[in-house]
């Protein structure tokens, strides 16, 4: 059995990998970074609901015909859309106005009901009822206290919780770029096997899905990734030459291996 204590350090190590990789202020050389672009979302989204997924199939297996899935950081609705059918209605939850109309259009085109709801997590699942199944994909990795959210998302789910999560920090294949860029030592971690400690360190029994294969990503141009880099590195255009010239040997996998955590909602 977990101790307190090991849960409590399980958070803390989670909490704290993720902080480093953000750059700190006094290293940051643009003023504010601009969003991650729709299309990469909506590229992503059109691309996962043509294939098969551990995520897609434990999911599935726990929706009966016509039922509910809560989409949390549903971006152009990646976690969602594979699912219906069986799904008959789709509940998406984001930040951003046009990751929404994204997620509207393409259930549109699928011809299953959805809604759309603005805001953070923390903030609007409390106005929402429970769905049937609550899916997470890639938003585990900028949560800080990832016990109270698997807490929110079961209390919203009447049969499961899916997270999907990329086996390693999202922006792990940056770390090349931050000693010539920011003159500092890349972070290690977190994966998801820390993120598996800190759910099952809070008492949930998280079952674990994964493939051999990677998953593969949509096609991006090499301008494409230094926009990501600029943002991520929080530098300006004044760097391009610099980042150009890493690109080359530090490309952004056209893949990503990824793990499915999910838990009957009881």
């Amino acid at each position: 059995m977990t101790t307190p204590s090991s849960e409590q350090d399980a958070a803390a190590l989670w909490a704290a990998k993720l902080a480093a990789w953000r750059v700190p202020a006094e290293r940051a050389g643009a003023a504010a970074a601009p969003a991650f672009p729709v299309q990469r979302f909506v590229d992503i989204a059109d691309l996962v609901v043509t294939l098969d997924s551990p995520s897609r199939r434990v999911a599935t297996a726990a929706l009966l015909k016509g039922g509910t899935v809560l989409d949390v950081g549903c971006g152009a609705g990646s976690g969602s859309l594979p699912l219906a059918p069986p799904a008959g209605r789709l509940i998406g939850v984001d930040l951003r106005v046009s990751m929404l109309e994204a997620f509207r259009v393409r259930a549109a085109a699928r011809g299953v009901p959805a809604t759309a709801v603005l805001g953070a997590w923390q903030e609007v699942l409390v106005d929402l009822k429970p769905a049937d199944v609550v899916v997470s994909h890639h938003l585990a990795y900028g949560v800080d206290d990832l016990a109270a959210f698997a807490h929110t998302l079961t209390a919203h789910a009447r049969r499961r919780v899916v997270l999907e999560l990329s086996d390693v920090h999202p922006v792990s294949w940056t770390a090349p770029y931050w000693q010539p860029i920011l003159g500092l030592e890349p972070p290690e971690g977190p994966t998801w096997k820390d993120a598996l400690a800190v759910l099952r360190g809070a008492g949930f029994e998280v079952q674990v899905e994964r493939e051999d294969d990677p998953a593969p990503l949509p096609a991006e141009t090499d301008d494409d990734q230094l926009v990501f880099l600029r943002r991520i590195l929080r530098v300006g255009e004044e760097r391009d030459d610099e980042l150009r010239e890493l690109l080359r040997d530090h490309p952004r996998p056209p893949w990503r291996h990824v793990t499915t955590l999910w838990w009957t909602a009881t």
